[in-house]
């Protein structure tokens, strides 16, 4: 399990244009700061878990709800990243995700030394679950979490792929502040 941030805007940080072009105009939707949190969970035997997408917010508002895409899980919370109460809400979505010829195997959750993964609640809700913990250490998530190794940077590079394409085709509509 990891987590990684995803920005609603996400412009590159390179253009293309003519030589010599003294300016170069790029799209945007004028939500450069804003992003939310993706938390990504993959089993050992290359199973991958629906994202879970955390918002900043308290909860989605009734109109927005058909909205969310099938296989995308979406939580809020008041900064829009995970925090100990999510992290409890986590053990109880691995826990619903397994099957019952699943529960009877040792389960392990790799995942990085975040504060909020360490505190004792979190770390007690996982061990009352059955589920045992391997924390690594900090410095070393780049190297030793295979989330961070081999699937953030895909899933990101992808994201950036089809936000350029759906900039690109002007797929983008206006809000009514006139924002992307």
């Amino acid at each position: 399990m990891d987590k990684t941030h995803v920005w609603f805007d996400m412009a590159g940080n390179f253009t293309i244009d003519q030589t010599g072009e003294r300016t170069i105009h790029i799209c945007g939707t004028r939500n450069e700061k804003n992003r939310f949190t993706v938390v990504l969970t993959c089993a050992a035997d290359g199973t991958k878990f629906p994202p879970i997408c955390i918002f900043k917010g308290k909860k989605l508002p009734h109109n927005e709800r058909d909205l969310i895409p099938s296989g995308i899980i979406v939580w809020f919370q008041q900064n829009g990243w995970m925090d100990s109460n999510l992290m409890m809400d986590y053990v109880d979505y691995i826990n619903e995700s397994r099957t019952d010829s699943e529960s009877k195997f040792p389960m392990i959750i790799v995942y990085d030394s975040f504060k909020e993964h360490l505190e004792e609640s979190v770390k007690k809700k996982f061990h009352e679950n059955g589920i045992d913990l391997a924390v690594i250490p900090g410095g070393l998530t780049s190297i030793c979490q295979p989330l961070d190794v081999a699937i953030n940077k895909p899933f990101k590079d992808n994201l950036h792929k089809e936000w350029h394409l759906w900039m690109a085709n002007g797929d983008a509509s206006e809000t009514s502040a006139s924002n992307l």
